[in-house]
């Protein structure tokens, strides 16, 4: 008989659970409390420090967020200025913050900076972005404190950026029409002169690049916002006699908003899809085709705007157009929306037909 294996004889080669003779584990003992630290509290603590610091630094962004810290930034005209008037805007854009739209004194507190910047007349970069983007922040507000200050910054021009100012006017002013409940513009006599006014400007002399003829696009798109006979009137004149074509594309995209069927040669040459005028102004060719894709995408949205709001008149016209663009080579989006808006006006003159 075999000598029996002991299993508590240390001098065994093998111990219960070993297999082929791998070493046994060494004993388990409790965590001892530096094990603990290193575990959790070392990394706690470093989580900690992030945190904090990142709080700081959150808090540190947001001083002088305020709107009166960043009026009182934009007031002090430097070189710095301008970020606070973006700042500004930018906060007035956010809908968290639709308190601040109906604020009176806050936009009375911007409309007289803008009017002061204005008769300053400074021709600085830094200075034109300020008056720029003031005038956006007062585009924002629901109330009609800046308008005047919005008008005044619309037509002073004694430096060729002043251009830019103006623009950025006009649109606020648009921006400040869609904001207002009442649509209170549409008979405010001074409003519609200086729209109108800035409608029938041309190039100058002076005009290095179609600044003013963007500014003369603006107006128009701007009447067509707010509406009424007036500003129909007068985007009717637009479409015949302006020799810009966004312009043009803006008259009759304002004229379909209203549901004024005058907008349908206007958006007949929108549709065109061998209108090569539409990207006459761009010099790239990536450029050309980014601007004739936008601009059939727009007169789309117009065409189906105009038959939204208009269910009386005959739009055989854009009905053939549509057809057109849909036969011709555009984007696969394009096509869709044609194909949509064009299903859509079948209907509606079968529903015509009907009646």
């Amino acid at each position: 008989m075999s000598q029996g294996f002991d299993p508590l004889d240390k001098e065994s080669p093998h111990r219960p659970g070993d297999a082929q003779g791998v070493e046994a584990l060494p004993p388990v003992e409790a965590p001892s409390a530096g094990f603990f630290l290193q575990l959790f509290l070392i990394p706690l603590i470093i989580v900690s420090i992030v945190v904090v610091v990142w709080l700081m630094f959150s808090w540190l962004a947001h001083m002088g967020g305020n709107p009166e810290d960043l009026v009182k930034g934009l007031q002090r005209g430097d070189d710095a200025s301008w970020q606070k008037a973006k700042a500004l805007a930018d906060r007035l854009r956010d809908p968290q913050q639709e308190h601040l739209k109906y604020d009176h004194q806050l936009a009375g507190t911007l409309a007289a900076e803008l009017q002061s910047q204005v008769e300053a007349g400074r021709s600085d970069p830094n200075q034109v972005k300020l008056r720029v983007f003031i005038c956006r922040a007062l585009g924002e507000f629901r109330v009609e404190d800046g308008l005047p200050a919005l008008l005044i910054a619309a037509e002073q021009e004694e430096h060729e950026n002043d251009v830019d100012v103006r623009r950025a006017a006009i649109e606020a002013i648009a921006v400040l029409a869609g904001n207002l409940p009442d649509r209170s513009l549409i008979d405010n006599d001074e409003v519609m002169r200086v729209l109108t006014e800035a409608t029938a400007e041309r190039r100058r002399a002076q005009d290095t690049d179609n600044r003013r003829d963007e500014l003369r696009s603006t107006a128009v798109f701007t009447l067509g916002v707010i509406g009424g006979k007036r500003a129909l009137d007068r985007l009717v004149r637009v479409l015949e006699e302006e020799p810009y074509a966004n312009a043009r594309y803006n008259a009759a995209t304002g004229l379909a908003r209203q549901g004024d069927v005058r907008a349908i040669p206007g958006l007949v040459e929108m549709l065109d899809p061998y209108n090569d005028e539409i990207a006459a102004s761009e010099e790239l060719e990536s450029g050309r085709a980014w601007k004739v894709g936008l601009v059939h995408a727009n007169g789309v949205r117009a065409t189906r705007l105009l038959a939204e709001r208009n269910q009386s008149d005959d739009l055989r016209e854009v009905i053939v157009a549509l057809e057109t663009l849909i036969d011709a080579d555009i984007p696969g989006p394009t096509r869709i929306q044609a194909e949509e808006a064009l299903y859509e006006l079948r209907e509606r003159a079968e529903q015509m037909q009907k009646q």
